[in-house]
């Protein structure tokens, strides 16, 4: 069944929910692995000497 125009409206002036989610888990990720680094890495090997 083919959209109105009302329905097709709708639809390209709402917001873009998926890509904000996608973004959201990215940036989640991303600061996960760099605070992984810096304190498993960087902290760990204690002061520059």
């Amino acid at each position: 069944m083919p959209l109105s125009e009302e329905e097709k409206e709708k639809i390209l002036n709402s917001p873009p929910k998926g890509t904000w989610f996608i973004l959201f888990i990215y940036g989640v990720i991303s600061t996960a692995a760099w605070l992984a680094l810096y304190f498993g890495r960087f902290l760990a090997h204690g002061p520059i000497q």
